[in-house]
């Protein structure tokens, strides 16, 4: 059977989409038991090193393809994928560090929160890119006006949740901070990154001001460069401009 015949037959699609979704299915679970185990022996949220960071951020992945895959059938392999990436950086930087106790400053649940919530919001950005990534293709390829609308729907909608939850969990690292440290902002490369990262994708909103983001192709192709600014958040800052943040 050739794949024009496989995309064209209905059966075997959902039997593509049964597989994949319970491909997701089963390896959320596995890392759901995998940072459980290491937050028991731990006693506390794994969320203290890269390693654990990146886990957590594979997991959220997973999480989020399942129910956007029941309507938007690519996202579950966009998920599987964009999980494996996340996986084999965490091996690439520290494969399976110790678990130790952590210090005092560490342990603060207002810590866990932030990093959960700046997880998320790295995860919608990744889906977001590969979303981009795709509309550029298929208007390459030709394909139809309402297949690229749908594509820039699909992008509009999931900058909200993905800037919102940036913006709280910078929110919330503040306030972790002035608890800690007695200071709510310290212009450390994380923090500055972060912003930057924030108001770059928050310029999307402004679609009356800015009149470019209302044309599709713009939009996708400014979201699939504005994901440098996450990687450069997280692995630019870790390996290149250090900081009081560079474990994370």
């Amino acid at each position: 059977m050739t794949a024009r015949n496989l995309l064209r037959n209905k059966p075997q699609q959902r039997s593509l989409k049964l597989c994949g979704a319970l491909l997701l299915a089963l390896s959320a679970c596995f890392l759901l038991v995998v940072i459980a185990l290491r937050g028991y022996v731990g006693g506390h949220m794994p969320l203290s090193n890269g390693f654990e960071t990146m886990q957590f951020m594979a997991f959220c992945m997973l999480v989020i393809a399942l129910p956007l895959g029941k309507r938007i059938p690519f996202f579950l392999p966009f998920g599987l994928m964009a999980a494996g990436l996340a996986l084999m950086v965490s091996m690439l930087g520290e494969r399976n560090p110790q678990i130790t106790t952590l210090m005092p400053v560490l342990a603060s649940p207002l810590l866990s929160i932030h990093v959960i919530l700046v997880m998320l919001s790295y995860s919608l950005f990744a889906f977001l890119f590969f979303n981009g990534v795709t509309a550029l293709i298929m208007n390459r390829m030709g394909s139809s006006t309402a297949i690229l609308n749908r594509l820039t729907d699909i992008s509009r909608i999931m900058l909200y949740p993905a800037v919102f939850l940036l913006a709280v969990g910078i929110f919330t690292g503040a306030v972790w901070a002035n608890v800690s440290w007695g200071r709510y902002w310290g212009w450390d490369p994380k923090e500055t990154w972060a912003l930057i990262t924030m108001l770059v994708y928050s310029m999307t909103f402004h679609e009356q001001s800015l009149p470019a983001f209302r044309r599709p192709i713009f939009l996708h192709v400014y979201i699939v460069l504005a994901f440098l600014t996450v990687l450069m958040t997280y692995f630019g800052v870790n390996y290149v401009l250090g900081g009081m943040h560079s474990y994370a």
